[in-house]
């Protein structure tokens, strides 16, 4: 670890610009919670996930923690942040404020990022251009982007406790990393891998008496974790709804070693590479890369679009400021020239600018002020997709909209209710079910109908149960002649039994 513990006491070279990490963190909170929101009340936002985890927080106090007919799984053990958020959710039952808090809580990843960079650079200059290059790091917004996840509060807490040992506050950090722990079932195995950077660390200066009851006890939190997940499910290893050994749907397809190694490089080009310079720290980047090369699901292997950067995205950082520390240690040493010792210097500063530019090109927020530029082909070298998140039709908010607001707000709670994809409103607190996961013979005391909506003529989720659409399948139920018109407007229409 170049220039951080060992050398902590060091000299500081200090700068204003420092204080930039504070406007940084609220413009990108601000507009990630106004784009977010946009989505949210334009019907973009899904039951898969926003709705099932809103469900899941609001099912810790009304009835315990229940499965559904769409979710007929236990409760993941591995995912306690549940318990965490669930007396918040309590307080405010609306899942609009996830998504937000979401954005803010990834956002103020970049104090305990700047603390780690500015121990290790020993520049607050550079510290803080390191804090915001990881704010602009494009893989972080499909994290923003699709709904909510549980695993997206992983970075920062990670990311504070990294910080806090490095600052000696052991006790913190340990607090820090178990709710780190309960954030996603892979994240155990990756604090594994974080004692196994703390052992091999060559310039650590923690003194073994010190060192070891820190290395037990996150070991301890990991265990606790991974091990009480494994009793309470049954599993051999705590799977989320896509399965670690893949799953056999349209999702899956075609990838050779070839094509996930350029995933690996697409997702480290951000960081020009240096986070390699430090391979000790991206050793705690090989669970959720082992994970990514064993599997077909697309997602796992994908820059854009979804949650799983939220598992590398801090290693990366981390990883790029002591690899930035390391370099400025072999150029001070080789060279004694100024322009050469400047060079860790200059590729930070490109690090910023580069990633503000593929913030500009490959985000929902860049886009929606670059859409015009399209060059297929470069995208696909850069990031490994063709095709863009679409993000100015995803927050543009119609009259029919409102019309749907107007018609979830007149299905009582607790009531049985039929809805597409985009309703995540109707899960928590609802017997809700989907059009692919209806069981044949019910009927739900409401149906509501959006033919605006993409799910409205198909499937919630690859792995769907039945062949039924919201169009096919109201059809169906309509025919029965059991239910009548309870609310119509600009198209929207909600019957009730």
């Amino acid at each position: 670890m170049p220039a951080n513990e060992s050398q902590g006491s060091a000299k500081i070279k200090k700068s204003l610009l420092k204080y930039a990490i504070f406007p940084a963190f609220i413009i990108y909170s601000g507009i990630w919670a106004y784009v977010v929101l946009l989505r949210y009340y334009s019907f973009n936002a899904n039951v898969f996930d926003l709705g099932l985890a809103s469900g899941a927080l609001y099912s810790v106090f009304h009835g315990g923690l229940i499965a559904s007919a769409a979710n007929p799984k236990p409760f993941p053990f591995s995912k306690m942040m549940i318990l965490v958020l669930a007396p918040f959710y309590y307080f405010f039952p609306n899942p609009a404020w996830l998504p937000v808090f979401q954005s803010i809580w990834i956002g103020m990843g970049i104090f305990p990022l700047y603390y780690t960079a500015r121990t290790a650079l020993h520049d607050e200059k550079y510290a803080a251009i390191v804090g915001m290059t990881y704010l602009l790091y494009y893989p972080l917004s499909g994290v923003n982007w699709f709904d909510f996840h549980f695993m997206a509060m992983f970075p920062t807490f990670f990311l504070t406790g990294f910080a806090l040992r490095l600052s000696g506050r052991n006790k913190l950090s340990l607090l820090a990393m178990a709710f780190a722990a309960i954030s996603d079932y892979l994240v155990p195995l990756i604090l594994v891998f974080y004692v196994v950077y703390i052992v091999v660390d060559p310039m650590s200066s923690i003194r073994r008496k010190r060192r070891l009851p820190y290395v037990l006890e996150i070991l301890g939190i990991a265990m606790f974790v991974f091990l009480g997940a494994i009793i309470y499910s049954g599993k051999l290893i705590p799977l989320d709804y896509t399965g670690l050994s893949g799953a056999s749907y349209s999702a899956v397809y075609s990838s050779t070693f070839l094509l996930k190694a350029q995933y690996v490089g697409q997702m480290q080009l951000p960081s020009f590479f240096i986070s390699f310079i430090s391979p000790e720290s991206m050793i705690m980047s090989i669970p959720y890369y082992t994970l990514a090369f064993v599997n077909n699901y697309q997602p796992y292997l994908s820059t854009m679009y979804f949650q799983y950067p939220a598992l590398t995205a801090p290693i990366t950082f981390v990883a790029f400021a002591l690899g930035l520390a390391r370099l400025k240690d072999i150029v001070y040493r080789r060279f004694r020239q100024g322009r050469f010792r400047a060079t860790w210097k200059a590729l930070a500063i490109c690090a910023l600018f580069f990633n503000l530019a593929l913030f500009s090109l490959y985000t929902p927020i860049g886009e929606l002020y670059t859409s015009s530029y399209q060059n297929k082909e470069l995208a696909s070298v850069l990031t490994g997709n063709d095709f863009s998140y679409n993000a100015i039709s995803s927050v543009q908010i119609e009259p029919y909209d409102t019309a749907l607001m107007n018609a979830i707000h007149m299905v009582p709670l607790g009531s049985s209710v039929l809805i597409q994809n985009n309703m995540p409103e109707l899960v928590a607190g609802y017997n809700w079910t989907l059009p692919d996961f209806y069981v044949n013979g019910t009927y739900p005391t409401y149906i509501l109908v959006d033919p605006y909506s993409y799910y409205y003529d198909h499937y919630s989720v690859a792995y769907h149960v039945t062949n039924y659409t919201m169009q096919s399948l109201s059809k169906v139920l309509l025919a029965s002649g059991r239910y009548s018109v309870f609310f119509s407007q600009e198209n929207i229409t909600l019957y009730m039994l």
